[in-house]
């Protein structure tokens, strides 16, 4: 497990910026059930739901980041406001099949801009982010990073109901953050690529 808490809220137990690893015994559940219904996608369709998925949010009203080789957007029924996920456009199962530093760089520099709009957008939110990686590899599942903004609180009927409540639906936190996004990008990269 590779994920990063921004901010104490977001449960930041020191004041620098880190990312941590952690191995586990085990395959974590959610990664477990994004195994299981990509791989009965994938015996059902012949292809990758997640590569079907970055076709259909590229250019999409919940697209918040695109370039040559990542894309990234709010997820359809997202759970946290200001949730987006970032997926490399080409099929890859690992973070270690990016095959070169070009690639390398595109996705540090995807990765700046949105955490840099996020930022910019809502001064600095707390967030966490996990990549949710393949163990083993395989051909059914598709590498991606995950940003979840903590800017609300489970309360007493989310804790007692299982049902969550995002105040603000993904379209409208794209448009947002695309926009953020945007000045950002220029801000650190003049020429705009």
């Amino acid at each position: 497990s590779i994920f990063r808490n921004h901010g104490r809220e977001a449960g930041a137990s020191r004041s620098h910026a880190h990312t941590q690893i952690m191995a586990l015994p085990m395959v974590p559940t959610l990664i477990a059930g994004e195994l299981a219904a990509s791989t009965g996608y994938f015996n059902d369709h012949g292809r990758c739901v997640f590569c079907d998925i970055v076709g259909k949010e590229a250019g999409g009203p919940r697209a918040v980041f695109e370039s040559r080789e990542f894309v990234g957007f709010a997820p359809w029924a997202s759970v946290h406001p200001f949730e987006f996920w970032l997926f490399p456009k080409r099929h890859m199962a690992r973070l270690r099949d990016m095959a070169s530093e070009p690639e390398i760089r595109s996705f540090a520099h995807s990765l700046r801009a949105c955490l840099g709009g996020l930022r910019r957008l809502l001064d600095d939110p707390p967030y966490c982010f996990g990549l949710h990686l393949a163990p083993n590899g395989g051909t059914c599942y598709h590498w991606h990073l995950e940003v979840y903004p903590k800017l609300s609180v489970w309360a007493g009927f989310e804790r007692s109901t299982g049902v969550l409540i995002n105040t603000i639906s993904p379209e409208d936190a794209a448009e947002s953050l695309r926009g953020a996004i945007r000045e950002e990008t220029k801000a650190i990269e003049p020429s705009g690529r």
